[in-house]
C-alpha cells in the first residue's frame, strides 16, 4: 500500500526559502535505484521492518527508529531487507534549504537515529493531510510544517546511537536550574559540574557539544538577560546596584561585557526601552 501527496508548485512556492514537493509512505517500499541522485531533498523515515541504503561507498542498515536525509544529486539506492519496510517520506526544496540544513549540522546526506518518533509522524500526518485537501494557503502552511519538521531533526535525532541534542539538554538541565537560581552568586566550575556528578572538564565538553558554548559565557549571558530586566522594570535602580544584583563584582566590568554583548550601554539600553 503507498500513499503519494504532491504539491501543485506555483510561484509562491518557488519564492518561499523552503517549500514541499512531494509527502506520503508506503507499507511495502520497494527497491529504489537512483544512479545520479535525485533533484530535491529528502526525507525518509522508517516506521517498521528494515532496509539496505547504499551511498557514496557505504551501506547502512535503515530501522524502526532511524531516517535518510539524503542531499539532492548524490547517486544512491535503498532496498527493504525485512518486510514490510514501512516509510514515510517528504521531498523539499528552497534557496533556504541547503544553509539551514548546514546550519543545523546536517551537512550532507545522513542517516540518523531519532528519538522522538512519534512527534515526527505527526508533523508526516499534518503534511499528508494538508497536501491531500489543498487549499489556497497550503504553499505557507506546507513550508511552516517542513520548518518545523526540520528543527525537530535536530531536536530529536542523532548520528549514531546516543542522545539527541533534546535528550543532552535534559541531561545539561540541572545546571541549567542551577545557574537560574544561583546566577546572582559566585560560580565555579566545580559547583556547577557538582549538580552532575561530572568532572568539570566533562562539564565543558558537555556545555559546547549541547549549547555551543562554554559555561561561563552562558552564565555572563544569562545575567546579561537578568540585567536587561531589572534596567527595563526598575528604572529606580542604579547600573551598579543591578550589576551586583547579577552576580557581577565589577560594574566596570559589567558595564564592558554588556556593551560588547548589545553594542549599547546598560544606560543607553534603559534610555532606549523606557517605559513612559
Amino acid at each position: 500500500m503507498r500513499r503519494f501527496f504532491w504539491n501543485v508548485l506555483t510561484d509562491i512556492d518557488f519564492h518561499l526559502p523552503l517549500y514541499l514537493v512531494s509527502t506520503g509512505y508506503w507499507i511495502h517500499q520497494p527497491q529504489v535505484v537512483r544512479r545520479e541522485g535525485y533533484k530535491g531533498f529528502q526525507w525518509i523515515q522508517c516506521f517498521d521492518g528494515q532496509g539496505m541504503l547504499e551511498i557514496e561507498g557505504i551501506t547502512i542498515p535503515i530501522s524502526k527508529g532511524q531516517g535518510m536525509l539524503l542531499y539532492p544529486g548524490v547517486p544512491h539506492r535503498y532496498y527493504p531487507l525485512v518486510e514490510p519496510w514501512t516509510v514515510q517520506w517528504v521531498e523539499f526544496n528552497g534557496n533556504f534549504a541547503d544553509p539551514l540544513l548546514q546550519s543545523l549540522n546536517f551537512p550532507k546526506s545522513l542517516v540518523l537515529y531519532i528519538t522522538k518518533p512519534d512527534i515526527l509522524l505527526a508533523k508526516f500526518n499534518e503534511m499528508n493531510s494538508l497536501y491531500s485537501l489543498r487549499t489556497s494557503m497550503s504553499s505557507y502552511d506546507g513550508s511552516h510544517l517542513l520548518y518545523g519538521l526540520l528543527l525537530d531533526l535536530f531536536r530529536y535525532t542523532s548520528t549514531s546511537d546516543t542522545r539527541s541534542n533534546h535528550e543532552q539538554y535534559e541531561h545539561l538541565k540541572p545546571v541549567i536550574d542551577y545557574i537560574e537560581n544561583h546566577y546572582d552568586q559566585q560560580l565555579t566550575l566545580q559547583n556547577l559540574a557538582d549538580q552532575l556528578a561530572v568532572t568539570p572538564h566533562y562539564l565543558c565538553v558537555l556545555f559546547q557539544k549541547t549549547l555551543g558554548t562554554r559555561p561561563f559565557e552562558y552564565i555572563n549571558r544569562f545575567r546579561i538577560r537578568k540585567a536587561k530586566e531589572f534596567l527595563q522594570q526598575s528604572p529606580a535602580l542604579e547600573i551598579k546596584a543591578i550589576s551586583c544584583k547579577v552576580g557581577f563584582e565589577s560594574p566596570s566590568y559589567f558595564i564592558k561585557l554588556f556593551k560588547k554583548n548589545e553594542g549599547i550601554t546598560p544606560k543607553q539600553f534603559r534610555d532606549l526601552h523606557a517605559i513612559t
